[in-house]
This record gives structure tokens, C-alpha cells and sequence, in this order.
């Protein structure tokens, strides 16, 4: 696995171009509009859940110990959970080998996973999900099984969590409608049969 500054999918190495066969099944101005929507409904509702707890807040914390955990969690969720995130992303789409074709790539204040080889339906569908799904079983535990302030630790973490896997579960269901059974997927491209 190698740790990238901004970069792309290896199309030339692979011989993947849309004039040997391969078509575009990725509309990013068509998922960047949705995911704008998304993210916009999420934040308010974010805002009415957080209005609507803030006096139980109160109750529980203080002024510089919520600060604390909003500071914390943040860290928290960058240095630790996305990488880990990114990781997840990578193990179903490269059979659990995480060789020179698994790359991080950190850039214009985003990190992501990239697979360059050749996956299919079902790996793309599985690397999709796998992060937030795994997050929400360990942090969702945590927040039941714990109490009072860890509590709100757990349920912050699964907040910032989920928010940050919300693009991928609308890519999730984009892939499901837009890649075929049989295709084979490399970056953005599939196999036309």
C-alpha cells in the first residue's frame, strides 16, 4: 500500500481508455449535485438533533469539557478513523492484499482510497459499505454498552463517522443502478459485454 499526494488511477498503465472499449459510467457533475443535496439535508438535520439535546448537553457537561470532545472527536475522526476508513475501502477490492496497487491518496483537503486493478460488482459494492458499516457495529456498541459522557464520546464519533461515509453509501446505490452485474470495474470505467 503506498500514501499519495493527489493522486489519480493508473488508466495508461493499464490500458484503460474509453476508445479500447471501456465507457463512463461516473457522471461526477450528476453525483456532485446529489451529494451537495445530501449534505445539505444532513447538516439540518444535525442542527434540529443538536438544538433539540442541547439542554440534556447542559445537564451532563460543562462549557470546556463539551469543547473538549467536539476538538477531540474531530482529531479523533481525522487521525485515526479515516485512515482506517480509507483502508476499509480497499481490503474487499484488493482481496485483502494491500500491495502497490492500493494507494492513499491525500489532496485538496480529502483522503481517499484508490484500487488500481480491475474489480467487479460485487468487490465495488462490498468497499463501499464495509467502512460504515464496521464503524457503526464498534461505535454503536460502544455507545450502548457505556454510559454518561463516553456515551456522547461514542455517539459524536458515530455522528462524524457516518457524516463522513455518506458519500459512499449514495455511491453504494449509484453503482447498484448504474454498474452491471458482469462488469468488470476499473477506477471510473466498466467493460462494455
Amino acid at each position: 500500500m503506498r500514501i499519495l499526494r493527489n493522486a489519480d488511477y493508473d488508466y495508461a498503465y493499464n490500458n484503460v481508455s474509453e476508445t479500447n472499449g471501456y465507457t463512463k459510467w461516473y457522471d461526477w457533475n450528476i453525483v456532485k449535485k446529489h451529494t451537495r443535496i445530501i449534505n445539505i439535508i444532513i447538516t439540518i438535520i444535525l442542527v434540529i438533533v443538536a438544538f433539540s439535546f442541547r439542554q440534556s448537553l447542559r445537564d451532563i457537561l460543562d462549557i470546556t469539557s463539551f469543547l473538549f470532545i467536539i476538538l477531540g472527536g474531530i482529531l479523533f475522526w481525522l487521525a485515526v478513523i479515516t485512515p482506517i476508513h480509507e483502508i476499509l475501502h480497499l481490503i474487499p477490492l484488493s482481496k485483502g492484499v494491500l500491495d502497490n496497487k492500493c494507494i492513499i491518496t491525500v489532496g485538496h483537503g480529502t483522503v481517499s482510497a484508490i484500487y488500481n486493478g480491475y474489480t467487479n460488482l460485487y468487490q465495488q459494492l462490498i468497499s463501499l459499505i464495509l467502512p460504515f458499516t464496521a464503524f457503526l457495529v464498534l461505535l454503536g456498541l460502544g455507545a450502548i454498552f457505556t454510559t454518561g459522557v463516553i456515551k456522547i464520546v461514542f455517539l459524536y464519533l458515530l455522528i462524524l463517522s457516518s457524516f463522513g461515509s455518506y458519500t459512499d453509501i449514495y455511491m453504494f446505490f449509484y453503482s447498484m443502478k448504474h454498474i452491471g452485474k458482469n462488469d468488470i470495474v476499473f477506477g471510473l470505467y466498466k467493460k462494455e459485454n
